[in-house]
Order: C-alpha cells, then sequence, then structure tokens
C-alpha cells in the first residue's frame, strides 16, 4: 500500500497491527538541573538587544532554537534534535 492510501493514524496502527503507549515514547520523569550560566547570559543577551518580535525567523534564532537546544542537552544521548 502506498503511503497515500491511509488517510488516518488509527488506519496505519490497524493495517501493520502496531500497539503502543504514551510511555514508549515519552520520558515521564524529570531530570532535575539549571540552565548553564553562559546560557542565561546569551539569552538575557538577546532579551535586550535583540528584537524578537520582528520575526518568527528572530523568535526562532534568538528564543525557541536555544531553549530547546539547552533542555535537549541531558537527551542527547538517546534523541536527535
Amino acid at each position: 500500500m502506498a503511503l497515500s492510501d491511509f488517510k488516518t493514524i488509527p488506519e496505519v496502527l490497524e493495517k501493520f497491527r502496531i500497539i503502543y503507549t504514551v510511555k514508549d515514547f515519552v520520558r515521564i520523569e524529570e531530570i532535575p538541573g539549571t540552565p548553564s550560566e553562559q546560557f542565561l547570559q546569551e539569552f538575557e543577551f538577546c532579551i535586550q538587544n535583540i528584537d524578537v518580535f520582528a520575526s518568527e525567523a528572530a523568535r526562532c534564532e534568538a528564543i525557541i532554537f536555544p531553549v530547546l537546544k539547552e533542555i535537549y542537552k541531558p537527551y542527547a544521548d538517546n534523541y536527535a534534535l
């Protein structure tokens, strides 16, 4: 079957007999930690000196991706960003 033959995710799950739970994909426990001092300084610099509301790209580069990257660091051995 072509991918376009499926209209919903449940159709795929049924066809290929896929069974999963949220625990298979989402890590429930938290890893305690604090952002690095370098991250906090860079973040503060961006907030004060870059117009992050100028465009979606500015927000992504100055705010969103740096935050995701900082959160991702403890998971880097097991997951890809």
